[in-house]
């Protein structure tokens, strides 16, 4: 009877070991079919290239992320969302928008990218041959948008060229684009450090680009992609992983045909397809996945040295940008597409930039 009892519960304890095993076994494919969902932030007036490509393409569903978008006016307000909860990503926020709220205090973490560049200096046409060099902007009232990338670019290159922004000129700063860009057509500035996000609106105001910002910083970077610190810590961050292989797909997409990125702005722009291309396709504005941590924070510094940030020393920027997600999506991605010699190119560029 013993013996008997013995057996049973010996077939039992096997039985529950072979359970387990495949459990195990199966318990990694299981995760990887799991359904994520985000909300993410971005510009109301243009959208974000890369995302609505990634929409356009399915890129997000082949993740399983299911991505609900939200839009902003502009890059306070999004932060704002960001810090409060609303949204877990921000997309069209800039690089000088997150480092500011960094340094007032705000647990972010930059985890990739979307623009480089690509921000038009604008004036109304009759006044375009007015600006030759840096000189000819003083004396002027000079608009620009609140807390946005640009504006330091611009500042940057002034202190660069031996012009005191705070006494030589007059910078005038708007909460949104819209205003911005009024107030030059108006005649209440005299130029425009404006964004890329506005320059349809722009165009069809009459306006026109007489510099890019990237003819004044060639390699700055702007659009991060930016979330809170905590969320990375939930899920080992999976859904941003996610996300980040989306977009570094919808980059590849966009690098092979630019007109993908035409029929995907059509949601945001009711403008026709020659004046989409001109914003979205715009050769000054190079659209990017990689967090480009050197320029950040090169960025981080060029803020402090024109005064633009104070008593920041105690902050280790470092600490708030993460490169690892990035790279884990673009091994896999590798992984996946063997092929796809576009990764891999991706891949040294990621280390050349973030080493």
């Amino acid at each position: 009877m013993k013996k008997q009892f013995f057996r049973k519960c010996r077939l039992g304890f096997l039985t529950g070991i072979v359970i387990l095993l495949v459990a195990a076994c199966s318990s990694e494919p299981a995760n990887k079919e799991k359904d994520y969902e985000i909300t993410v932030g971005l510009s109301q007036s243009s959208g974000a290239p890369l995302i609505d490509i990634a929409f356009q393409e399915g890129y997000f569903d082949d993740e399983n992320l299911k991505v609900n978008r939200v839009g902003f006016a502009n890059s306070a307000d999004g932060l704002n969302a960001l810090q409060a909860g609303k949204i877990d990503v921000g997309v069209s926020f800039g690089t000088a928008g997150p480092l500011t709220f960094i340094a007032n205090g705000s647990e972010f973490s930059i985890i990739g990218g979307h623009l480089e560049g690509g921000h038009p200096i604008l004036v109304k046409k009759e006044n375009k041959d007015k600006y030759k060099s840096f000189k000819d902007f003083k004396g002027k009232k000079i608009g620009t948008i609140r807390i946005f990338t640009s504006d330091i670019v611009f500042r940057s290159k002034l202190a660069e060229e031996g012009i005191n922004w705070e006494k030589d000129l007059k910078i005038i700063e708007f909460k949104t684009g819209s205003m911005l860009l009024e107030a030059v057509q108006s005649g209440k500035v005299d130029v425009a450090v404006s964004a890329n996000s506005f320059y349809a609106q722009a165009l069809e105001m009459g306006l026109e680009a007489i510099a890019w910002s990237n003819d004044l910083d060639p390699s700055h970077v702007c659009c991060r992609v930016v979330t809170r610190k905590e969320l990375l810590g939930k899920n080992n961050g999976e859904e941003f992983k996610r996300f980040l292989k989306a977009i570094i797909r919808a980059e590849k997409k966009k690098n092979e045909s630019p007109e993908t990125a035409i029929a995907a702005a059509k949601e945001y722009m009711s403008v026709d397809d020659e004046v989409i291309n001109k914003i979205v396709n715009e050769e000054h504005s190079r659209y990017s996945a990689d967090p480009n941590s050197k320029k950040v924070i090169n960025m981080w510094e060029q803020m402090q040295s024109i005064g633009y940030l104070e008593n920041v020393d105690e902050i280790d920027i470092n600490s708030y940008i993460n490169i690892e997600l990035y790279e884990i999506a673009l091994k896999e991605l590798i992984e996946e597409y063997p092929d796809e010699a576009f990764y891999q190119d991706l891949l040294d560029k990621f280390y050349k930039q973030n080493s």
